[in-house]
């Protein structure tokens, strides 16, 4: 069985609902509109019962309903119109677990084992009434075996409808063909056949139906006879992973820190096990207690994101990873609030290999590379990323790249147990300037560490540049050059800065 929580006038019911209460039950008894469109030409989008029995009518305009006078106007809020969606989804999850959200004012739930904890049906309708008025709806319920029959009853009937499985086609019959969600056209072909109910619908031959309508009636005459069996489309509960702490005085040393975030850690793992989820996204914010003369308001925050390579729920990763960064940083004033986040994601389903030695554990990856962080420091003076693996970039500019962080998506495959040797070339960084005599266009004496030595064989040159549009522009030369030293014959690259006028040893082949 199937519950439909129908609000009648949802946006009136949103536009009150920020309202106290008893301004609120004050306000349903006058004459209210709400109204939409643009501001030169509002009109009325939404009326209650008082302002229909009143006269006033969907798409009139802000000056037809003024003229009749005591009439209160009110312009619609979609953020008010979410909220109270929400709210409603809230209000069906109380009484089941499985929840659509079906149209604006409107929820499905499924009510299967309901009976077994509250009793009858109509127990269970005198319980969602009592909580809806408790919680300030004015909810219209009905019940059928489907959730398509329990929709249409409760926009259909004035009360609460309870409709027994088997008798959805004679329940439903009194109600105007209108309520199908049926196009203006095919609803005037049926109102030129004198249909106006679904009495008179249902009885059709179905055949002939489908030869003058096609199968979109078709469809709405199994919605008029109870015949359509869906799943509901369950809201997805967007669960907020956070958790956070304020200290009544502001604390300056890591041990009050450290056993604060780990009894936040300990219960963002539990909800993230309970809901069999895990994280590999994590971001820590530290507010600091730091006072502004002139507002006088507390306004400074550190925060520091944690990509992990593979999705954990172990709170002790996460705890040592966090350890590790605030041991090495020094905050610029004493700690006010903390604050931990993750992003969760499906956990990680891995299988061992019988046959493999068995290899570290991937998620111990980051804490080693925390502590290698700690050492070396976060980046360059380049900007460049001092840990992680490194990446060429899509530039001709010789030396260029980048440091992607670790995941298990750019692990390396192993390699062959017989790997062929390569020419690698050593790149001295920085490169090492050097002074170069030509013979003609070829280097014929290279200084290289102090000591000239004579060029047997150059190849070059390739030149080279880029960047011309900025103030990063390069352009350069190069040679490979074999040179006599005393240990024998060496190959190296150098090359010719064109922008400085300068010689550069970039680096030896080995």
């Amino acid at each position: 069985m199937f519950a439909c929580l129908y609000v009648p006038d949802f946006p009136v019911h949103a536009s009150l609902s920020s309202e106290p209460v008893e301004t609120r039950r004050a306000l349903k008894q006058l004459p209210l509109a709400i109204l939409d469109g643009p501001d030169n030409l509002p009109k009325v989008f939404a009326t209650n019962a008082a302002a229909r029995r009143a006269g006033i009518q969907t798409g009139m305009t802000k000056l037809q309903v003024e003229t009749y006078g005591g009439i209160w106007l009110r312009k619609r809020s979609i953020e008010a119109e979410e909220l109270a969606q929400t709210a409603l989804e809230s209000f069906a999850s109380k009484f089941s677990p499985r929840v659509e959200s079906t149209s604006p004012g409107t929820v499905i739930l499924d009510l299967a084992g309901m009976e077994k904890l509250f009793g009858s049906w109509q127990i269970i309708t005198k319980a969602m009434n009592a909580k809806a008025v408790e919680d300030g709806f004015d909810l219209r319920i009905a019940i059928a075996s489907s959730p398509d029959s329990a929709f249409l009853a409760a926009r259909g009937f004035a009360a609460n409808t309870i409709i027994p499985p088997g008798e959805e086609a004679a329940q439903l019959a009194p109600l105007p063909i209108d309520i199908l969600p049926v196009s203006p056209e095919m609803l005037e072909i049926l109102d030129g056949w004198g249909i106006r109910t679904f009495q008179s619908f249902t009885p059709l031959p179905t055949v002939a139906v489908v030869e003058r309508l096609g199968q979109k009636g078709l469809h709405l005459q199994k919605l008029a006879r109870g015949q359509i069996a869906r799943p509901l489309v369950m809201v997805e509960p967007n669960a907020d992973f956070g958790e956070s702490f304020e200290f009544d005085d502001p604390v300056e040393t890591l041990e009050s820190l450290f056993f604060i975030l780990n009894r936040l850690l300990q219960q963002l793992c539990s909800r993230l096990i309970s809901a069999s989820l895990a994280t590999n996204e994590m971001r820590l914010t530290v507010g600091l207690e730091v006072r502004r003369i002139r507002s006088g308001e507390a306004g400074e925050q550190y925060r520091h994101d944690w990509k992990l390579p593979v999705p954990t729920q172990d709170k002790n990763l996460l705890f040592s990873l966090v350890r590790l960064h605030l041991e090495r940083i020094t905050l610029s004033a004493p700690v006010k609030r903390l604050t931990v986040e993750a992003v969760p994601v499906k956990p990680r389903v891995a299988q061992g290999n019988l046959f493999a030695p068995p290899a570290p554990e991937t998620e111990r990856l980051e804490i080693t590379l925390e502590r290698i962080r700690g050492v070396v420091g976060d980046s360059d003076i380049d900007g460049i990323d001092c840990v992680g693996i490194p990446c060429l970039l899509d530039t001709h500019k010789s030396g260029s790249f980048t440091v992607q962080h670790f995941s298990s998506a750019n692990i390396p495959p192993n390699s062959p147990p017989e790997v062929a040797p390569v020419l690698a070339l050593r790149v001295f960084r920085p490169a090492i300037k050097t002074s170069v005599e030509l013979d003609g266009e070829k280097p014929h004496l290279i200084q290289l560490w102090h000591r000239h030595c004579r060029v047997l064989a150059a190849s070059g040159p390739w030149s080279s540049s880029g960047n011309w549009w900025n103030a990063c522009i390069w352009a350069r030369e190069e040679w490979d050059v074999a040179l006599k030293t005393p240990a024998g014959a060496a190959f190296y690259r150098i090359y010719r800065d064109r922008i400085q006028q300068q010689w550069f040893v970039e680096g030896v082949f080995d």
